[in-house]
């Protein structure tokens, strides 16, 4: 026959449940009567409800390296309660781990609590911009000191940071050239005057005969290979050549001083001139 609801049947007998607590150790020995039940393990063990199991089910462990920590110890008749440990959070029903809330950079709208992540605010445009302008001047001041850098090394002091002069047109002979080479060749160095011949047509092996024949006479050297320059280029049109050779090579420090020179004489000569003829009609009056 079926036992009465609530009971088991053990063999002949039907038995009561164990209660919560404890477990069934053996059944009953009597009908309607209650089996021989023992106590859970303490702090490891438990069972919520009436029950007719051999077993007590396992205490809940809160894994803190999953975010958890003990809300509620386990007892005989109730299992661990976990919940999540401070900044971490967990918004499922069932909470197995959970995770770490995260940090806001530019302030915090909504904390973080056991069951929702922190909300954050947006990076502002000032911020965007201080940012910017944090990441763009070191880069800005590495450009500068590398265009120093560069100009130190690759250009002659007279020459930096001097833009290029236009040529005015000058009323100069061919032939009046060859008298501003002395006055050419002491405003310029000697590693200047080589390195512009070699780069206008002078053969090296004629800058190695004018090096050879005055050793210990820089000067020299200028004017002999500033007048080789002067006989390869030709005559025609040699002032216009010489100021264009200039600025082509970036010399417009240079290409300035010579044109000053030109025009300070041109002045002079202007002004002689101008004299001798008043002197002559002061001298036929």
């Amino acid at each position: 026959s079926q036992c009465s609801k609530g009971l088991y049947r053990a063999g002949q007998f039907c038995c009561q449940p164990c209660p919560p607590g404890k477990r069934k150790a053996a059944d009953c020995k009597f009908d309607e009567s209650e089996p021989d039940c023992v106590f859970c393990k303490e702090g490891e063990e438990y069972t919520d409800k009436e029950h007719y199991s051999p077993k007590c089910r396992r205490c809940t462990f809160c894994d803190e390296g999953h975010g958890l920590e003990v809300e509620r110890n386990c007892t005989r008749t109730q299992d661990t309660k976990c919940r999540c440990k401070s900044n971490f959070y967990c918004n499922d029903s069932v909470c197995e781990h959970c995770n770490p809330c995260i940090t806001c950079e530019h302030g915090i709208i909504d904390k973080c609590t056991p069951t929702s992540n922190t909300k954050c605010k947006k990076e502002s445009s000032r911020n965007k911009f201080w940012l910017l302008c944090i990441l763009i001047l070191p880069i800005t001041l590495a450009l500068g000191l590398l265009m120093k850098y560069y100009r130190r090394n690759h250009f002659h002091p007279e020459n930096k940071f001097q833009h290029p002069v236009e040529t005015e047109p000058l009323n100069v002979s061919d032939a009046d050239f060859s008298k501003y080479i002395p006055r050419i060749a002491e405003i310029m160095t000697i590693n200047e005057v080589r390195e512009f011949v070699r780069k206008n047509d002078v053969s090296e092996a004629k800058i190695d005969d004018i090096k050879n024949d005055s050793p210990q006479d820089t000067a020299e050297q200028k004017v002999q290979l500033l007048h080789s320059w002067y006989q390869v280029n030709g005559k025609k049109n040699a002032y216009f050549t010489f100021i264009k050779s200039l600025e082509r090579e970036k010399l417009y420090a240079l290409s300035k001083k010579f044109q000053d020179i030109v025009q300070a004489d041109m002045s002079n000569n202007h002004e002689n001139s101008n004299f001798t003829s008043e002197n002559e009609k002061q001298s036929l009056a």
